[in-house]
C-alpha cells in the first residue's frame, strides 16, 4: 500500500500514533515522518497489533522495572530495624493460636505489614512501630516503606535535601490526581519550581488583607443559623458546618463565588470526589467499582467544566475592559502572573491552572475545618478560662473595619489552633519518593526509596503529648524551648522548607476570625461527650468519627 493511497486523516492519526511511540523510545518529538509511521504501523491491522504490543511492553517494563526498584531497595537497606511480628489475637484459644501462626509463617512473610495496618488506623500503627527509633523499614506488600520519625529526619527530607525527595505519586497521591493533577502539590522538578514562582503571588501576606472580610462574612453568616438553634438543645454537626464554611471562603477568595453557589456546587461534586479518593488510598479495589468510577468521573469532569467556564469568562472580561478591569481575587492575580510570564494560553495551559484551582480548594479548606472541629472540641470540654482567652481577643481584636495587624495579635487564640493541629494531626503522614541515594538519620539509602514521614510521631515528641496545653505556642512556651536547629521540624502541619504550604498564613488568620467571632457570640457543649472526639482511622486530613455534634449556648 502506497502513501499515496492513503487519506490523509489517516496519516495524520499515523503520524500521532508514531510520535507517540517514539516519544515512549525517547526518539525526539518532531522526527517521525509519514514513511516512519507506516514502517511502524503499514495497515490498520497492523496498527491496532501496534497498539497492542506498545501496551503490553509499556506494562512489562514497568513491572521489570518497579520490580528491579523494590528488590535493590529491600537489599540496601536490610540495615534497617525492621518492623517486628506482632502477635495481636490477644488469646491463648486453639483459633487465635493459629491465626497467629498463619499470620508469622505466611501472612507476613507473604504481604508484609498490609493487613496489620489494614487492622485499624494505619498511621497509629506506624507510630507504635517508629516509637524510640528514628527510622524502621515496613513492607506493604512489595513496597518497603522507611517510616521516619525524627525531626532532624524530617529537616532532612524537608529542607536540606528536598530536591532529592519527589511526592510520591504512585501510592498515596495517585488517588487524588484527578483532583490534583500536575498542580503544587504533586509537582516535582522543574514544573514545581515553575508553578510554585506563578503562585506565590496569589498568596503573598499583603493578600490576606482581602481574605480577612471574606472570613468575617462567612463566620457572621453561619451565627446567624446557630442563633435559630441556640439554648434550644438542638444538635449541630459543627465540623459539617466548617466544611461548608471554608469552601465558601476559599471560593470567594478564588473565584468570587457567592455562598450559596458555593453551598450547590462544591457539596454535590467536590466533597464527594475527595470522599472517594480518601477511600481508595486504603480500598485501590474501589477503581474498579463501575457505577461508583462513574459516578466519580462525572463528578470529576463537571467540576473541571464548571472551574474552566469561569477561567474562560474571567479572561474574556479582562481582554474585554482591558487596563479598566478591576481585580477581583486570587484568579486575576494568576492570571496577572500568566500575563507577566508571557505563558502561552492554550487547552494545556487552562488545565494546569484548572488544577491549581482545585489544588487550593483542597489545601484551602480540608485543614482549616479540621483545625476549628478539634479546637471547638477542646474549648467545649475544656477549661472555661481557655475559652475566655479567646472571647477576650476577639472583643479585642475584630473590629470593624478589620485589620491584619490586630488579627494577628490574636497570640492565645493561635496557640489554641496550632495546639489542635500538633494534638490531633490532621495530616500525620507524608509520603516521599527517594530520587538519588541519600543519608538519612545516618543510615545509606538507595534511590527509589519509599519515605514515610510520619508527622504525628514528631507532634508527640512533647511533654504530656496527648493533652491539649495551648501554652506551649504562647511566647516562652515548649516551643520555644527546642533547639533551633530542629524548632521549625517540631511543628510541621504544613511541612516546612522550600515546599511548605503556601496557604498556611490563609488558614490561619482566616481561622483566628471565624474561631473568635463564634466564640464570642457563642459557648459549646458536646451532645455526649464520653463517645465524641475520637480520630478518624482512613480518613486525611483527620476529623473526628461520625463528625461533631455540639449544644449552641
Amino acid at each position: 500500500m502506497s502513501s499515496a493511497s492513503t487519506p490523509n486523516w489517516h496519516t495524520a492519526w499515523l503520524l500521532e500514533q508514531a510520535e507517540v511511540v517514539a516519544a515512549y523510545l525517547k526518539i525526539p518529538t518532531g522526527h517521525v515522518s509519514s514513511s516512519d509511521a507506516y514502517i511502524i504501523m503499514v495497515v490498520p491491522e497492523a496498527c491496532v497489533l501496534s497498539a497492542i504490543v506498545y501496551v503490553v511492553l509499556r506494562i512489562l517494563v514497568r513491572i521489570v522495572t518497579q520490580t528491579t526498584r523494590w528488590v535493590v531497595v529491600a537489599v540496601r537497606t536490610r540495615q534497617i530495624p525492621s518492623v517486628p511480628y506482632e502477635e495481636n489475637y490477644g488469646n491463648d484459644d486453639p483459633l487465635s493460636m493459629l491465626m497467629g501462626f498463619l499470620d508469622r509463617t505466611v501472612v507476613v512473610p507473604l504481604l508484609g505489614q498490609a493487613l496489620i495496618l489494614a487492622r485499624g488506623c494505619p498511621w497509629e500503627h506506624m507510630y507504635r512501630w517508629v516509637t524510640d527509633k528514628s527510622l524502621v523499614k515496613c513492607r506493604v506488600l512489595h513496597r518497603t516503606g522507611i517510616i521516619v520519625g525524627d525531626p532532624k529526619g524530617l529537616k532532612r527530607v524537608f529542607q536540606t535535601g528536598y530536591k532529592l525527595y519527589d511526592k510520591d505519586l504512585d501510592f498515596s497521591y495517585g488517588p487524588f490526581l484527578p483532583i490534583l493533577g500536575t498542580g503544587l502539590v504533586t509537582a516535582n522538578g522543574k514544573h514545581w519550581q515553575k508553578q510554585r514562582l506563578l503562585m506565590a503571588p496569589a498568596l503573598r501576606i499583603d493578600m490576606l488583607d482581602d481574605i480577612l472580610p471574606i472570613a468575617k462574612k462567612a463566620a457572621d453568616r453561619l451565627a446567624v443559623k446557630l442563633k435559630e438553634v441556640k439554648s434550644a438543645k438542638v444538635a449541630v454537626d459543627i465540623e459539617e458546618e466548617f466544611r461548608l464554611l471554608t469552601l465558601q471562603v476559599i471560593g470567594e477568595a478564588i473565584l468570587s463565588l457567592g455562598p450559596d453557589e458555593c453551598d450547590d456546587v462544591f457539596p454535590s461534586l467536590y466533597l464527594p470526589v475527595m470522599e472517594e479518593s480518601n477511600k481508595r488510598v486504603l480500598a485501590p479495589w474501589r477503581y474498579v467499582y463501575p457505577l461508583e468510577t462513574f459516578k466519580y468521573n462525572a463528578r470529576v469532569h463537571k467540576l473541571d467544566s464548571f472551574i474552566k467556564s469561569i477561567i474562560r469568562q474571567r479572561r474574556k472580561e479582562r481582554k474585554e475592559q482591558g487596563d479598566g478591569y478591576q481585580k477581583k481575587d486570587v484568579l486575576d492575580t494568576i492570571l496577572d502572573s500568566v500575563d507577566r510570564e508571557q505563558i502561552t494560553w492554550n487547552a494545556a495551559a487552562e488545565t494546569q491552572l484548572c488544577y491549581e484551582i482545585k489544588t487550593f480548594l483542597l489545601a484551602g479548606h480540608e485543614t482549616s475545618a479540621a483545625m476549628l472541629t478539634w479546637t471547638v472540641y477542646e474549648l467545649a470540654r475544656g477549661d472555661s478560662k481557655a475559652l475566655e482567652r479567646v472571647r477576650q481577643e476577639a472583643r479585642k481584636n475584630i473590629g470593624t473595619p478589620l485589620r491584619r495587624e490586630e488579627v494577628e495579635k490574636m497570640e492565645w487564640t493561635l496557640s489554641c489552633l496550632k495546639e489542635s493541629l500538633r494534638k490531633y494531626s490532621v495530616v500525620p503522614v507524608v509520603t516521599r519518593d527517594l530520587n538519588k541515594d541519600d543519608e538519612l538519620c545516618g543510615e545509606k539509602l538507595p534511590r527509589g526509596s519509599w519515605i514515610i514521614c510520619h508527622l504525628q510521631r514528631v507532634h508527640h515528641l512533647y511533654k504530656d503529648p496527648l493533652e491539649w496545653k495551648p501554652d506551649r505556642f504562647m511566647p516562652g512556651g515548649e516551643y520555644e524551648s527546642f533547639s533551633d536547629d530542629i524548632r521549625p521540624y517540631m511543628f510541621v502541619p504544613f511541612i516546612q522548607g522550600p515546599r511548605n504550604c503556601l496557604g498556611q498564613y490563609f488558614a490561619l488568620i482566616e481561622a483566628r476570625v471565624v474561631l473568635g467571632s463564634l466564640c464570642e457570640a457563642f459557648s459549646f457543649s458536646l451532645v455526649d461527650p464520653k463517645t465524641q472526639g475520637v480520630t478518624h482511622p482512613t480518613v486525611i486530613p483527620v476529623g473526628p468519627v461520625g463528625g461533631m455534634h455540639v449544644y449552641v449556648d
